[in-house]
């Protein structure tokens, strides 16, 4: 006989039945997890094959006591030896430092400059000589009988009175200038040929060969200065072309006192062609002579030909003396006539005085008429 439990008994019993398997499935996850962890604590090996590392030694399959881990027992830190505590040398005192001295005047001495100190410029391979800073005795002394003392008679100049000029020290063309220098300016684009290329015997005269060392002349004074412009240098003044011609003693001629021969200039002598050649004397040529042809007739610093062969340009305007460079006659755009100095092949002993001076307006162009340059120290 089946009994019927209520509906109610019925819900009751089958709850219970799912408490009691929820409960036992709980259990049993309890237990598996409860078992690894006793493995793992105990060291006890579970029925399982297991990887055993390779340096480990060989464990029977099946329960198997299972060491505790050895502990890791870091390697001992090695303790750097200490390092040999270098040994260095005793300490030298110091050394007091030194203020090098300049050098002596002799390691870097420059030659002194005086008299017969010669120089070649490269431009035109003129030499030049030095004149010494100092005073010199300028124009003609009372005494000279043959000094031009009035403006009156011709175009020289008075050349007194005689008077003392300070001049620092300069350098002057030891020679005039020649037909081969001033091609060379020419050639250069910077100076224009002269007016004429015959003198007054030969017909070709600059330009030939033969002539290369003669006195370039038929220049006017602009083509002097372009000229000494281009090779680096000027005109000189008139005081420094008197001083370099007859030095500081107020002598006559470069060469002293002593009369005027056939070895000491060239002037109008027994083969110049003119009224008044000064038959006595003959100095070898009839017109312009080579330069530095009378070394006799040098002056006290060197330069050759201050005494006759051709006239010479220099800067100065004419004006009367007392010489004063700053009275406006050396300004070389200042209008007026400039001044000749030297005498030329073509006139007699007068013109030969170091101290006798010439004149013409700035333009004039002559066939006794030449030039020299000079330089500042």
């Amino acid at each position: 006989m089946r009994i019927m439990m209520p509906r109610t008994y019925r819900k009751i019993g089958f709850t219970l039945s799912l408490c009691v398997c929820f409960t036992l499935l709980l259990i049993a996850c309890s237990s598996s997890k409860a078992t690894e962890s006793l493995a793992t604590s105990t060291g006890v090996a579970l029925p399982a094959t297991q990887t055993i590392p390779a340096h480990s030694a060989a464990v029977p399959t099946g329960t198997a006591e299972v060491l505790p881990p050895t502990a890791t027992v870091p390697p001992p830190t090695p303790t750097a030896e200490p390092s040999p505590t270098a040994t260095l040398p005793p300490t030298a005192p110091p050394v007091p430092s030194v203020t090098p001295l300049p050098p002596t005047p002799t390691d870097t001495a420059t030659p002194t400059l005086g008299i017969g100190s010669n120089r070649t410029i490269e431009i035109d391979q003129m030499v030049q000589v030095y004149v010494p800073a100092g005073d010199f005795l300028m124009g003609a002394a009372a005494t000279d009988k043959e000094a031009k003392t009035t403006i009156a008679g011709g175009r020289a100049y008075p050349e007194i009175p005689q008077h003392t000029v300070y001049l620092d020290g300069y350098w002057i063309d030891k020679y005039e200038v020649t037909n081969r220098q001033y091609a060379l300016c020419v050639a250069a684009g910077a100076c224009q040929l002269p007016w004429v290329t015959s003198s007054y015997t030969y017909d070709k005269y600059y330009g030939n060969p033969e002539f290369d060392n003669y006195p370039v002349i038929w220049v006017n004074w602009f083509k002097a200065r372009d000229y000494c412009t281009w090779a680096g240098r000027r005109l000189p003044s008139e005081a420094e072309w008197e001083k370099a011609a007859r030095g500081t003693d107020g002598r006559m001629y470069p060469w002293g006192n002593e009369p005027l021969d056939g070895t000491r200039a060239n002037f109008c002598d027994v083969n110049c062609t003119r009224t008044h050649a000064y038959g006595p004397i003959n100095d070898g040529y009839p017109d312009t002579a080579p330069v530095g042809s009378y070394p006799a007739g040098a002056s006290p610093y060197g330069a050759m030909d201050m005494s006759g062969n051709v006239w010479e340009w220099v800067n100065s305007l004419i004006a009367p003396y007392p010489y004063d460079a700053n009275d406006g006659r050396e300004d070389p755009n200042a209008p007026g006539e400039r001044a000749w100095r030297g005498g030329p092949w073509s006139n007699g002993y007068w013109w030969m005085r170091s101290s006798v001076r010439y004149r013409s307006v700035n333009w004039y162009q002559w066939y006794v008429l030449g030039f020299r340059c000079a330089s500042s120290e």
